[in-house]
């Protein structure tokens, strides 16, 4: 027994001659020390220890970095227009490209960086924004987009990249607290976007039409959104409080 500790003690204090030893200076110990059952307990356990180390720090430096992130996120205009069919204005938005082009110097300089992931289920495209920081630590937020039928005139193919170009633009508002700014001169003013709605208030406004018995093309025409997932954040509360009297 007093062998077996003696050899654990050994152990341990080989890997505590460095500041910050790495997982092969430990495994160079146990080595020195003579491979036993005892000593390889040791290196997982002192191996474990030290990944959840380092998870802990590369999430307080990814806390810190976003932190310093949203001190300096500006807020984005939605000057994007979609006209009606009389040649004005039907509502605006802002664009997954001009968001991008304004945040990514943003990015960059904090040390983070983006990338999605794309599927395809039940008839929405479900968006996944990851969001890395180069500590290591990395958050998800999933958007959810319903696949209708596009722009007038688009096809199947196009239909389905207009969806996942509306649940890129959802995701990434999302994972960065992005606020849309609205436009100064009234021109569409109640349909500019807000953030966007999530997937349950979608669910719930939906429900509500079908449960008041109002006529859903009306309604997202008020709401001025083509669907559910259209809807800015900006209109939610507006919307369910007159679905609600309604019901009521």
């Amino acid at each position: 027994m007093k062998t077996d500790q003696l050899e654990i003690a050994e152990t341990q204090n080989a890997l505590t001659k460095t500041n910050e030893p790495t997982t092969a200076d430990m495994l160079r110990a146990v080595v020195d020390a003579g491979i036993t059952d005892q000593n390889v307990g040791v290196l997982e356990r002192l191996v474990a220890l030290k990944e959840r180390a380092e998870q802990r720090q590369a999430e307080r430096e990814f806390a810190v970095a976003f932190n310093a992130l949203q001190s300096e996120m500006p807020g984005i205009t939605a000057d994007s227009e979609v006209p009606d069919k009389h040649g004005g204005v039907r509502y605006k938005f802002a664009a997954y490209e001009d968001i991008m082009q304004t945040v990514r110097p943003l990015l960059m300089k904090h040390g983070f960086s983006v990338m999605f992931k794309a599927e395809f289920k039940e008839a929405r495209v479900h968006m996944t924004c990851r969001l890395l920081h180069i500590g290591g630590h990395h958050e998800d937020t999933v958007s959810m987009v319903r696949v209708g039928s596009g722009p007038y005139g688009a096809s199947d193919t196009q239909a389905d990249g207009a969806a996942q170009t509306y649940a890129k633009r959802y995701a990434l508002c999302s994972a960065l607290n992005i606020v849309i700014e609205r436009d100064t001169d009234g021109t569409a003013d109640a349909a500019v976007e807000g953030t966007p709605i999530s997937f349950e208030q979608q669910e719930t406004l939906r429900e509500m039409v079908k449960e008041t018995g109002a006529d859903e093309k009306k309604f997202l025409d008020y709401a001025g959104a083509k669907t559910y997932a259209d809807i800015g954040s900006n209109r939610y509360m507006e919307l369910f409080a007159q679905l609600n009297k309604k019901r009521k």
